[in-house]
Order: C-alpha cells, then sequence, then structure tokens
C-alpha cells in the first residue's frame, strides 16, 4: 500500500488499496481513459467491500458494518459527512458488483469477485479508437 500527503491536508492517505500490479493491469487495457478509471474505482470499491466485511465470499457488508469499517480509518473517523457519501458510494458500486456477479456462470457473491473477473466483463474491442463515422463532415445532413 502507498502512503502519499493528500494535496489539501497534511495527513497521509492511502491511495489505493489495489496493487501497483493490479493498478499496471487496468492501465495497460486497450480502453479509454475513463474506462479505466472507472475499472479502478470499481476494483477499488471490491477492496473496500471485502475489507468492511472482512471476507473475500458471501453477500455484501451490511450499512452497519460499512460505518463501522469506516470509523476505523483514521482519513473518515472525524469526518462523518464525507464517510456517509463514501458509503453510499461503496452501496451503488456494490449494486454494479452484484449485477455482475449474477451474470457468471455459475453465479458467484458478489465478494467473490476478482480483478480478473472485472477486466474479462470489459468490451473486448479496442475502444480507444474513435468510432467510424458513416458519412464526412461535408455530406449533406441525413433526415432520421
Amino acid at each position: 500500500m502507498v502512503i502519499t500527503a493528500a494535496a489539501s491536508a497534511s495527513s497521509p492517505v492511502t491511495e489505493s488499496i489495489i496493487s501497483a500490479a493490479e493498478s499496471d493491469r487496468i492501465d495497460a487495457l486497450p480502453l479509454p481513459l475513463l474506462e479505466r478509471q472507472r475499472l479502478r474505482l470499481l476494483a477499488h470499491s471490491l477492496r473496500s467491500l471485502q475489507a468492511a466485511a472482512g471476507r473475500c465470499a458471501g453477500a455484501l457488508p451490511t450499512s452497519a458494518e460499512l460505518e463501522q469499517w469506516a470509523c476505523g480509518q483514521p482519513q473518515l473517523a472525524a469526518d462523518a459527512s464525507f464517510r456517509s457519501l463514501l458509503i453510499k458510494q461503496l452501496q451503488a458500486a456494490g449494486s454494479q458488483l452484484e449485477q455482475l456477479a449474477l451474470a457468471q456462470r455459475p453465479p458467484l457473491s458478489p465478494l467473490e469477485l476478482s480483478l480478473e473477473l472485472l477486466l474479462a466483463a470489459q468490451p473486448q474491442q479496442n475502444q480507444a479508437e474513435p468510432p467510424q463515422h458513416q458519412h464526412d463532415l461535408g455530406d449533406p445532413p441525413q433526415d432520421d
């Protein structure tokens, strides 16, 4: 885990709970930056939810488990409003993870997902290339 000083505060904060190798794998994907960042956030959320639940299988942690975990994080303990927002965001990510887990064959529990499964769920084509247009900008507009 990498510790750095936050730009807006003097206390150190954890940069990420995903490993450098996992981050490198995400960076190497042939996806647009926004998609890679979304995937990184989902992977980080998965690791946070696993940490809050204290397990890597089974159902997502309850609101009480998330609150208890968040209160145990030095960066979050003193900021109730941010802690509440983070818990809501983790719950939203948890819903996405639940959908992805149910789509697996056989279905998995959300906390059983791995970075490999998250990567496998990404589109197989290179999305970094701009979409092909069927007409030039000089062509007259088409009626729809």
